[in-house]
């Protein structure tokens, strides 16, 4: 015989478990939507960058205040991969240049910097690193500016030329030259701005 009182029990049950599933879901979407809101205003204050969109791209990129010590490395990284592996030499002139900059007291930077030399990084983070690079250095007035360009530029030489030429020094491949030409050409269309305005 068709019970009809257990039939609308378990939809009963099946609709609250639906709700149930549901109102969860959009608690961790509005949780994850505030906790992105939290990273974007604190990655504001450390950077004193005003741009909303750049900081919504390194919110969305996986950065956190801690983690931006680790995005100045991002050319050397991207000059170590361009031959299609990093060696040994240029892995340890990544991280030289790391310790360095005293990334060994952020271990969550340390880590991303580690899975970026095991793991090919995405094509993405090159672009937002090239976003986030030329506003900073458009922030910057003068010589200070340079001195960026300088070191961004000596770090990924440096790399560059770990694994090549007589005893690991001297020849850089013409992929890793590419890199370090597009590295040049991120700072001199932002001279080129300052220059206009």
């Amino acid at each position: 015989m068709f019970d009809q009182d257990a039939l609308h029990q378990r939809g009963k049950a099946l609709e609250d478990e639906f709700f149930r599933q549901v109102d969860q879901k959009l608690l961790a979407d509005l949780k994850a939507s505030s906790e992105r809101e939290r990273h974007i205003e604190q990655l504001a204050s450390v950077t004193s960058f005003q741009d909303d969109e750049l900081l919504a791209d390194l919110v969305d990129g996986g950065f956190q205040p801690a983690t931006l010590a680790a995005l100045a490395l991002v050319p050397s990284v991207f000059v170590a991969w361009a031959d299609g592996s990093v060696t040994p030499l240029e892995r340890q002139a990544v991280m030289n240049t790391a310790l360095h900059r005293g990334i060994e007291g952020q271990p969550l930077a340390l880590q991303l910097l580690e899975t970026w030399l095991h793991k090919h990084p995405p094509r993405s983070l090159w672009s937002l690193w090239k976003e986030y690079v030329s506003v900073v250095y458009s922030t910057f007035a003068g010589s200070s500016g340079e001195t960026l360009a300088n070191e961004i530029r000596q770090q990924a030489r440096t790399v560059a030329e770990a694994s090549g030429g007589t005893l690991g020094f001297g020849k850089v491949s013409d992929a890793e030259q590419e890199i370090l030409d597009d590295i040049d050409s991120v700072f001199s269309n932002e001279s080129s701005v300052t220059q206009r305005e």
